[in-house]
């Protein structure tokens, strides 16, 4: 758990390969516990530094300091006097506990619980068959964070022999010198890490509905496909739309990219079979394959079209959803 997001993962590791079994997590983290503090030292700052002219950037940044000391003390002591100085006439002193701290920070901790709820009975293995409950990120030194971790793990110590600050950075130059093929006389980059999927992915179908053909937590590299088909009598194209998430609806979920088939045999609505087949490499790549085929004859009616995600980091996800808006309804799949 770092500033801005926390991730939770099950891996099962031996002889330098390391699987992960299952992951999740969540846009949280340290600031918004810190923008929770700062609410609670100073409850009416949102109305104190509207006008964001410099003297308010200027006190919002003592704010920020002070309550950003605070927090680290807090992992150490179990209560800290705030004496901070806004210069626009506004002055804190206080001393803020430990408890209290938690209590402001309740549903961030809560969060952090149901992530690894959310983890351990995905990665369908036992709490009891956990060997060892790693740590990492500046937010792992809070205690209360660290005593959430021990009570779900059932565990009554975390794993010692590495620094926090130091995981990420390390195991990102790790994977790095894998990838880039860097020869070892010694065997110390022999690993491999089998990736999982994070979210779900998928295509809109059925209406408005978000329908996974990948579902979350798959062993990459993955291969998967699902059969749709039209919705309206002498329907001759269809718009597919790929998302990743976790949603119900569409919109719920985000957009990877979309494309069109054309050349579907004009036919009685649910008689051709639209094929939809998403792979991920190895390297996380992800390409998606459509294509149409008529029953009885087993061959493709059209060559079937392959596109990489994804397609909108160009800046051109606003037309994806005007053609849904616009076509969705008519351009639409039904699952088989």
């Amino acid at each position: 758990m770092g500033a801005g997001y926390c991730d939770v993962a099950v891996t099962s590791t031996a002889g330098g390969v390391s699987q992960i079994k299952a992951v999740a997590g969540a846009a949280i983290g340290g600031e918004d516990i810190l923008q929770n503090m700062m609410q609670h030292l100073l409850p009416n700052s949102e109305n104190l530094f509207l006008s964001h002219g410099i003297n308010e950037i200027k006190s919002l940044g003592l704010l920020r300091v002070a309550t950003e000391n605070a927090i680290h003390r807090l992992s150490s002591q179990t209560s800290v006097q705030v004496d901070v100085d806004l210069r626009n006439g506004s002055k804190i002193c206080k001393v803020v506990t430990r408890e209290e701290f938690e209590e402001v920070n309740l549903k961030v901790f809560e969060k952090c619980e149901s992530l690894l709820t959310q983890c351990l009975l995905g990665s369908k293995v036992d709490i009891e068959d956990l060997s060892d409950v790693i740590v990492v990120g500046g937010c792992s030194y809070i205690p209360n964070i660290r005593n959430v971790v021990k009570g779900v793990c059932r565990k009554e110590e975390l794993y010692q022999a590495i620094n926090p600050l130091e995981a990420a950075v390390c195991g990102a130059a790790l994977e790095g010198a894998v990838a880039s093929g860097i020869s070892d006389p010694f065997g110390s980059l022999d690993l491999l890490t089998i990736q999982a999927t994070p979210l779900g992915v998928g295509i809109r179908a059925d209406g408005n509905t978000f329908v996974p053909i990948i579902p979350r937590n798959t062993t990459m590299p993955a291969r998967k496909e699902l059969i749709f088909t039209t919705t309206h009598d002498n329907q001759t194209e269809a718009l597919i739309l790929v998302y990743e998430g976790e949603g119900i609806k569409v919109e719920e979920n985000h957009l990877l990219g979309y494309f069109k088939i054309v050349g579907i045999p004009a036919a009685p609505k649910g008689i051709p079979e639209i094929y939809v087949c998403m792979d991920i490499d190895a390297s996380n790549a992800l390409r998606v394959f459509a294509g149409v085929v008529m029953p009885g004859t087993g061959q493709p009616m059209a060559p079937f079209m392959e596109v990489r995600m994804p397609t909108v980091d160009d800046g051109h996800g606003w037309c994806a959803g005007a053609l849904n808006r616009t076509y969705g309804s008519t351009l639409d799949l039904a699952t088989v």
